[in-house]
């Protein structure tokens, strides 16, 4: 029984049902450009490996030169494939101009050139392609899955490249062995064929495990973003909320919370139409992400209300941010039904959060309650919430942290003076310091 023959048959049922596979997820409409690359890829190579199988019945051209000639075309809607999942455009002109380069290389080599020649300059190319396109598709699957992720989702196929080009470069030192048909029983041949067994099952595995990864990112996204606006939704925004809590109940650092309300949003929807109120809520979510921190956190929660966290941010910058996403708001060109446009404002309540030990829920309703002022007292303008009423006795330590403020040092709440803050109320008198902590 020839063993090796026998490997070679189940690498090629192998890489049959993987083309299978990748089908049934175009059918599905999952990865479905890349699948649709993939499955072609594994379809050409499961075509060059049966011509492989077939070397001692066919003409040399076919067996040899045309085994090459698709495989290279199978690696290369592999590698396609994969810059297609990556989000990276194909670049087909240098694909097409390599395949027609290594038809010819490997025309001549199968004409004039030796076994060991034919090894060398079929198996390098081949594990170039793969290799390349690992390490092309690395970087974007790392802004998407982060750097480890995507280092392990590319380590099949750079390694399995690696194994080609290390394959093709060690031939010169095995003289004899490339004389050996491939499909001959023996030792070194099955061992070949095992490792090819392996490397197909390891490489189609690593592609689903790409793909599983982008579906479980993107269940998380779903679950964790307001699918109208990107902005993160009021349960994610909550939980990311209390862990600050946590953080300055242990000493850390202070934050400032904003509530925000699109003035009259309720007119706009009766007035022009669901879809022009989509389109509000879009370009003002787009408008206050352009002006958070990679460190804000910024959520939709509720119809057209949104949330801003700010940690380590001063209430003198979170007045200063407050008056730039307003100015930033009214500044939006929007119109709607080509024609029609739509003047949108804000209504913004504030409130510094400094003191240990206050509830969170206590918090937000101060934060409720100078939203609600705002709008009582004529929208597009901010409140400041009423401050904590601390202990009697309480010793409140000056937050030690980074805080964010218009000139980037850290500063203390601007006292209020009439007309100030488009209205703000003045806000009771910021505790003194003395020997570096601030006392009632």
């Amino acid at each position: 029984m020839n063993t090796t023959l026998t490997a070679l048959y189940a690498l090629l049922i192998q890489q049959a049902l993987f083309a299978l596979l990748w089908l049934i997820l175009v059918y599905l409409r999952v990865a479905r450009r890349a699948a649709l690359n993939w499955a072609a890829g594994v379809g050409l190579v499961t075509a060059g490996l049966s011509l492989v199988v077939l070397r001692g019945a066919l003409p040399v051209w076919m067996g040899f030169w045309g085994s090459g000639v698709l495989m290279y075309a199978g690696f290369v809607m592999l590698s396609r494939g994969l810059e297609v999942f990556a989000r990276i455009r194909p670049n087909d002109r240098r694909h097409l101009l390599g395949w027609a380069a290594y038809s010819l290389m490997l025309g001549g080599v199968t004409a004039w050139g030796s076994p060991m020649l034919f090894v060398l300059m079929g198996s390098v190319p081949l594990g170039w392609v793969l290799f390349a396109a690992g390490r092309a598709v690395r970087g974007p699957l790392s802004q998407e899955f982060g750097r480890e992720a995507a280092w392990f989702g590319t380590l099949p196929v750079v390694s399995i490249g690696g194994v080609l080009i290390l394959q093709g470069l060690l031939a010169p030192l095995g003289p004899g062995s490339a004389d050996v048909p491939i499909h001959a029983d023996g030792t070194a041949n099955l061992s070949a064929a095992l490792v090819f067994v392996g490397c197909g099952m390891v490489f189609n595995l690593g592609l689903c495990a790409l793909v599983a990864t982008r579906m479980m990112f993107g269940l998380q996204r779903a679950s964790e973003r307001d699918h109208l606006t990107g902005l993160y939704n009021r349960r994610t925004v909550e939980a990311r909320l209390a862990r600050h809590w946590s953080d300055l109940q242990a000493g850390g650092q202070g934050l400032c919370l904003l509530s925000i309300d699109i003035d009259h949003f309720k007119a706009i929807n009766d007035a022009h139409g669901h879809p022009a109120g989509d389109a509000v809520l879009r370009r003002v979510a787009d408008a206050l992400s352009e002006h958070l921190r990679e460190a804000d956190i910024a959520g939709r929660v509720g119809g057209e209300e949104f949330w801003l966290v700010l940690p380590g941010t001063t209430a003198e910058a979170a007045a200063a941010i407050a008056e730039k996403l307003q100015r930033a708001i009214r500044s939006l060109d929007i119109t709607v039904r080509d024609t029609v446009p739509v003047r949108v404002t804000l209504s913004m309540g504030l409130a510094e959060v400094r003191q240990p030990g206050e509830p969170m829920d206590a918090a937000l309703q101060r934060l409720d309650e100078a939203l609600y002022r705002a709008k009582g007292a004529g929208r597009d303008r901010w409140e400041w919430a009423a401050p904590p009423e601390p202990a009697p006795g309480k010793v409140i330590p000056l937050p030690t942290s980074a805080a964010r403020s218009a000139s980037g040092a850290p500063t203390r709440p601007p006292p209020a003076s009439p007309g100030s803050a488009r209205g703000a109320p003045a806000r009771p008198e910021t505790p003194r310091t003395i020997d570096g902590c601030s006392v009632v």
